[in-house]
């Protein structure tokens, strides 16, 4: 059977789960530096998770690249192999409350054992429905490097089991950056960045529906009680406006790219794991509108997706050096440039005078992000 059905539907999937993954997140208990970093574990949690899923998706993109067909087993396998993932969020949460059970460290461990194993498997059963594609025949199945994440995950256990519960946690940690660092080693070069480009949307998608999951709802049916939720809305105002336009330029970008590679992808996919932060700190800020640090961390946020797009950027013109448009369009990084001081200005003005400049000086970053090239036409 042909593949193209098949990987839009495993694409919708996953991009679903890397963007629930924040509704596991819990608020802070108050704004503060303090509050925040208690937190740390189910941060650290979230990224494992949003890494783990991405690299799947990576991994699976570059194959589907060579492959002519698929078979029912194949289906299957990936089946499980996507039932795994769409539980992680589920069990990460669980270890995040209790890091030093053992329960929950095992099950946590054993999501991403399975999880390397049962794609290892896919990657077999792929190669075996294509016995005369000769670009498959060049994927090593027995080179020991695709093992050691297993075998660190292995290790924890026994580590878990033995001397440390928190073992299980912590060798999944280095096994997803050993993961993660093998796939950055690898040169790629993507010709066609249309599935990418589906990925990119469905998330940006998803990110702007979720957001409004989080407005509580109104206690009667009174106009007052609507109007006690008016900083929500307004973090949601400006929340949807900020994705909607991070995807209105990579939109625009991407009509003129004539091909991607590796550095592109995880470039855009970190700013993806930033912006995917939006809807909880929306809720954060509106809960706290004149608190300092929850302001700071939505500001600080806007200008990591502003230099995570420079980053991403340059990667572009790097790998489609051919491209003349490309160059015209990515001349100068002005706008983002923009929107870095001009967000840097209201954190400053935020911690000295008014807090709420932060959020105001993202809303007024947009629209310098869209003036700038209209002027600079004249």
């Amino acid at each position: 059977m042909q593949t193209n059905r098949f990987e839009t539907f495993m694409d919708a999937i996953l991009a679903i789960i890397i963007t629930v993954l924040v509704l596991k997140l819990p608020q802070p208990s108050e704004a503060t530096l303090n509050a925040i970093l208690s937190l740390n574990m189910r941060y650290i949690t979230y990224l494992l998770c949003f890494l783990i899923i991405f690299i799947t998706w990576y991994n699976d993109h570059n194959l589907f690249q060579i492959v002519d067909e698929i078979d029912n087993a194949v289906v299957f396998v990936y089946g499980i192999l996507i039932f795994i993932i769409s539980i992680i969020p589920y069990f990460a949460s669980w270890v995040s409350l209790h890091p030093t059970s053992i329960a929950a460290e095992t099950m946590f461990g054993l999501l991403f054992l399975v999880t390397n194993i049962f794609y290892t498997l896919s990657t077999y059963l792929v190669v075996r429905a294509n016995p005369y594609n000769e670009k498959l025949k060049l994927i090593n199945l027995k080179d020991y490097r695709r093992y050691v994440p297993v075998l660190l995950i292995l290790i924890g256990f026994l580590v878990t089991y033995t001397v440390y519960p928190q073992g299980i946690y912590i060798s999944c940690v280095f096994a997803t950056l050993l993961w993660f660092l093998m796939i950055v080693m690898t040169k790629s070069e993507i010709e066609s960045s249309e599935r990418f480009e589906a990925l990119f949307d469905a998330i940006v998608a998803i990110i702007l529906t979720v957001i409004v999951l989080d407005i509580g709802m109104a206690v009667n049916g009174s106009w007052e009680s609507l109007f006690d939720l008016k900083l929500e809305f307004i973090a949601y105002a400006i929340s949807f406006i900020v994705c909607f336009n991070y995807w209105n330029y990579n939109h625009n970008l991407f009509s003129i790219v004539n091909k991607i590679d590796g550095r592109v992808m995880w470039s855009i996919a970190a700013s993806m794991f930033v912006l995917s932060l939006i809807p909880y700190l929306s809720i954060f800020v509106a809960q706290n509108f004149y608190s300092f640090v929850a302001q700071a961390c939505y500001g600080i946020d806007f200008i990591i997706v502003a230099l995570l797009s420079i980053i991403s950027a340059n990667a572009l013109k790097e790998v489609d050096k051919g491209n003349v448009a490309l160059a015209l369009a990515l001349e100068n990084h002005l706008p983002l440039i923009s929107t870095v001081i001009v967000v840097g200005i209201g954190i400053i003005l935020g911690y000295l005078f008014y807090p709420p400049a932060v959020i105001i000086s993202c809303l007024l970053s947009i629209i310098l992000v869209w003036l700038i090239p209209i002027v600079h036409k004249f």
